[in-house]
């Protein structure tokens, strides 16, 4: 009997264990994101499969995927982009001109002030080195695809001078769709950036 009552003790402790553990990640939830969580909050966004939403209901579901973005560490972001490609390309392109700007302008501009303020603390040389690869990450993602050749041909010169002046107005000017196509070679600035710092 003794051995029983031990038995239904530590099973009664640990069913309270993880009924707390249960009722903290529950209640955590809204605070903690993965790369997981984030794709699948893109694919199940309500209007890709063809619900009707109010902007406002809309700008909501939105700040939600933007918020849990934000709460990924730059190795999560490049494991989402990696496994998420197709499901992030086709949520971006069913956003609005607006919505796509406010996507941007809370995920990708950030990385702009903190690379910004890095780079004006760090020496020189450093900065130069920095920048230097930066320009050609820049020019490798530009040569990639049809619309980067064509704008290689067309503006090779202008953007190298560009980039040569002033890499952060380069990319300050860059179109919406530009700055999401530069996203991965900021976060990876960004972690440079940060990891000379320290």
């Amino acid at each position: 009997m003794p051995r029983q009552r031990i038995w239904i003790t530590a099973t009664v402790l640990l069913a309270a264990i993880w009924g707390a553990v249960a009722l903290v990640m529950h209640q955590t939830d809204d605070h903690v994101s993965w790369p997981g969580k984030v794709q699948t909050l893109v694919e199940e966004a309500p209007w890709l499969a063809g619900e009707k939403w109010s902007d406002e209901k809309r700008r909501g579901y939105l700040a939600k995927v933007i918020t849990n973005y934000q709460r990924l560490d730059a190795s999560q972001r490049k494991t989402l982009r990696e496994d998420a490609h197709d499901s992030l390309d086709k949520f971006f392109a069913s956003l609005t001109e607006a919505e796509q700007k406010e996507y941007v302008d809370r995920t990708i501009e950030p990385l702009f002030e903190v690379i910004d303020k890095g780079l004006k603390v760090m020496p020189l040389e450093e900065r130069k080195r920095i920048v230097t690869r930066m320009r050609g990450d820049v020019k490798g993602m530009r040569g990639n695809n049809a619309e980067g050749d064509r704008l290689a041909e067309q503006d090779r010169k202008f953007m190298e001078d560009i980039m040569a002046e002033d890499p952060m107005l380069f990319l300050r000017e860059a179109s919406v769709k530009q700055k999401l196509e530069l996203a991965p070679v900021l976060e990876d600035m960004q972690g440079r950036v940060q990891g000379l710092r320290r």
